[in-house]
């Protein structure tokens, strides 16, 4: 069986509240795990894959399964990667070959941060803003709902959910609000371990 990362912190605050943290983590994400899960054995599945690999894989399943598994895969995902690149640690500037490809690639930090919020800003309705490798390029994407960008072809290194229950407790409606503490939080020394997992 699948199951979710354990997250290596308790509080992320104050960026993100303790109850948005717990519900977040603990409703929302478990039960795309859970309903995942329960679609596999359904299936008969093995679990001899990770579930990046699955994703290229769909089509071994039941063609009238495979739209909920896909979106409860991409929800499972792009939760995992979510929670995986915050921590409370004040990892918050990029390191090593990922700074050199994002000053490359932006110019400079803060010109990417003011690409990502933008994109972060017009995203519509519910989804995701990633940091990605399209073709070993860095790319910033916005994906729907629980599209995961590995559908695509792409490699995301972070992400930033957009849906309103990572963010509506604390900051309402001012999604900029939530962006700006957001970036106070994600660990740019597991994005650089992701973008160099993926350079390989």
């Amino acid at each position: 069986m699948y199951e979710k990362i354990k997250l290596d912190y308790n509080s992320l605050m104050p960026y993100i509240d303790d109850k948005t943290l717990d519900l977040h983590y603990n409703t929302h994400y478990n039960n795309y795990i859970n309903k995942l899960n329960e679609l596999l054995v359904k299936n008969d599945y093995n679990y001899i894959y990770s579930m990046e690999e699955l994703v290229d894989r769909i089509d071994m399943f039941n063609l009238e399964d495979r739209g909920e598994l896909l979106f409860n895969l991409g929800g499972s995902l792009n939760h995992e990667l979510y929670f995986y690149t915050m921590s409370p640690n004040k990892n918050n500037k990029p390191i090593g070959n990922l700074k050199e490809e994002i000053d490359k690639q932006f110019g400079s930090y803060e010109k990417f941060r003011e690409e990502f919020r933008k994109k972060a800003l017009e995203l519509k309705g519910s989804g995701y803003t990633f940091l990605v490798l399209n073709n070993n390029k860095l790319q910033i994407i916005n994906t729907s709902n629980q599209d995961t960008p590995l559908s695509y072809g792409f490699k995301p290194i972070l992400t930033l959910d957009v849906w309103e229950h990572a963010y509506y407790l604390k900051h309402n409606a001012k999604r900029k609000d939530y962006i700006n503490d957001w970036f106070e939080i994600v660990d740019y020394q597991k994005a650089e371990e992701n973008y160099n997992r993926y350079k390989k």
